[in-house]
């Protein structure tokens, strides 16, 4: 009698957890609705959001946007010469907006389009950023303090964003850093874990990724 009910105590709990997993990695994958967020302010429709650039046009000045990890509800946003892009403290540019940077984007929404009023880059360690892609060129990481697990290179960005769903199950904080490697010409996915106070605690995530079944590297500052 004990047994029975024990499984299915078990099987109950093993729902139960599965189904929260779900619910807490779901806007990582399926955002909400972008039109969620708009409001009526000084009596313009205004709207803010922070996802990843999964594409930038400069013929047409418009960066499509998404919440997501795999690039799912992306949704253009107009730049203009009014536009304030902001990169930490210095001032940006258009072509700063490369494909996987994060930003937040504050929108007014005119006619049925989106016309940016201000793009603010999201780097590493940027406050609010629980997870982030910046685009840089060369094999350099961009600047930020402690140590990264690396636990996969790919070249296919849906497989990136794949892995980074799976790492956000076990509540570790991912970055997805797109690199274009010196000696070739496309770039790759950098999918880590991160950022660690010092070496040793980036050793005890590596040995704790392995041990679930990752490959996991350490890497420096």
């Amino acid at each position: 009698m004990v047994r029975p009910i024990l499984r299915y105590v078990i099987a109950v709990g093993g729902i139960v957890l599965v189904v929260g997993s779900a619910f807490a990695i779901a806007p990582q994958i399926w955002p909400p609705d972008p039109n969620a967020s708009l409001t009526l302010k000084n009596g313009q429709i205004v709207g803010e959001t922070i996802g990843f650039v999964w594409a930038a046009d400069p013929d047409t000045a418009t960066i499509q946007v998404s919440a997501s990890l795999v690039g799912f509800r992306t949704f253009p946003v107009t730049v203009n010469a009014d536009t304030r892009i902001m990169d930490g403290d210095k001032e940006g540019a258009f072509g700063d907006l490369g494909k996987y940077t994060r930003v937040r984007v504050v929108y007014e929404s005119r006619d049925h389009n989106r016309l940016a009023s201000s793009i603010e880059l999201i780097r590493n360690g940027s406050p609010g950023s629980a997870t982030s892609a910046t685009d840089v060129a060369g094999d350099e990481r961009p600047p930020s303090t402690g140590y990264w697990v690396e636990v996969g290179v790919f070249t296919d960005p849906e497989a990136a964003g794949t892995l980074a769903a799976r790492l956000l199950e076990h509540n570790l904080t991912v970055s997805l850093e797109s690199v274009t490697l010196r000696g070739q010409e496309h770039p790759v996915v950098r999918v880590q874990v991160g950022p660690y106070p010092d070496e040793a605690a980036a050793t005890a995530a590596q040995q704790n990724l392995r041990a679930i079944g990752y490959q996991a590297a350490v890497a420096g500052r």
